[in-house]
This record gives C-alpha cells, sequence and structure tokens, in this order.
C-alpha cells in the first residue's frame, strides 16, 4: 500500500482504517477508492514519476542507440556517391522528423513515462547532434568556401524545422490530437 493510503496493515497485516485526508472521518476498504500501485516500487518516487536512477538508465541506453545510429548513417553516407558533409545534416533531419512524430505519440497519453526520456533525451538527442553538424559545416566551408557553408547550414535548419513540422502533423493525425 502507499504510505499516503488511507488504509494501513497492522502488525498482525489486516487492514485498518484510519482518518481520511479530506474530511477527516474514518475510511474503510469499501469507500476508500484503490490504491493504484503502478507508482509504488524502487524504479518510481512517490508521486508516481519515474526515479532518477530509471531515467538516467534509459537515457544513458537510448543515447548509446541514437550515437550508434549517427555513426551508422555516417559509415552508409561514406560508401555512396554524396559528399560527406551531408551526414549530420542528414541525420539531423531524420532526427527532426522523428522527434516530430515522436512529439505526437508522446502526448497522446499512451507512452509509458520512459519512453519521452528515452526517446527525446536519449535516442534523438545523441542522434542529432549540433556538434557534428559544426564539424561538418566547418569542413564544408573549408572546401567550398564561407558562402557555400551558410548556405548549407541555412537550408539544413529549414530544411529540420519541415520536418519536425511535418512529423508533428503526421503524428496529430495518426493520434488524434491538435497539433503543437
Amino acid at each position: 500500500l502507499a504510505a499516503d493510503s488511507p488504509i494501513s496493515l497492522d502488525p498482525a497485516g489486516s487492514a485498518s482504517s484510519r482518518p481520511c485526508e479530506k474530511d477527516k472521518t474514518l475510511c474503510s476498504p469499501a469507500t476508500t477508492p484503490p490504491v493504484s500501485t503502478s507508482s509504488v516500487g524502487p524504479s518510481s518516487s512517490p508521486a508516481g514519476r519515474p526515479s532518477f536512477i530509471s531515467e538516467w538508465t534509459v537515457i544513458a541506453l537510448g543515447g548509446a542507440l541514437g550515437s550508434s545510429l549517427r555513426y551508422a548513417i555516417s559509415l552508409l553516407i561514406a560508401t555512396t556517391p554524396f559528399p560527406a558533409h551531408l551526414a549530420a545534416g542528414l541525420t539531423n533531419v531524420i532526427g527532426s522528423f522523428l522527434l516530430g512524430v515522436d512529439a505526437g505519440y508522446l502526448e497522446s497519453n499512451r507512452a509509458h513515462r520512459l519512453l519521452r526520456p528515452f526517446l527525446t533525451i536519449g535516442v534523438l538527442g545523441s542522434l542529432t547532434t549540433f556538434s557534428a553538424l559544426a564539424m561538418d559545416n566547418r569542413r564544408l566551408a573549408g572546401q567550398s568556401g564561407e558562402s557555400s557553408a551558410a548556405i548549407h547550414l541555412a537550408g539544413l535548419v529549414l530544411v529540420g524545422l519541415s520536418a519536425f513540422i511535418l512529423g508533428d502533423l503526421l503524428s496529430a493525425r495518426a493520434f488524434d490530437r491538435d497539433p503543437q
């Protein structure tokens, strides 16, 4: 039973009543709403939020997955005739689209409470990275000039934002909610 439950166990293990919080009368098992056990246990805080350790663990696992995906995409781009500087940009556009879809799903209240930190901070946070984009853009500036790099960067920001909006609109339709 939760610590704030109006029902408590006596030393013999049977349920006993204690004063209800609302009107200070005695609550009995028949008049007490059921206690949710989903927020009780070592993986949750008393308020039902995931514990720091649970969140940290799923973020770390998601981060390992996202950075591995980013590396795999860069290896895949290297085997194509496309310029290498497109790897970070393409990865960020894909991540932006997925973040839009993800936002729609997470707002639908169908998702597990650890899915948000796993996907948004962990997977997509490490998949999309501004530092890799900046490094690739700097490399492009050295090869093609500062103006080409500036146009490339501005284009990627616009395409990334468009990808997020598209993902959000599609997920709004799929999960029957208003777009953000």
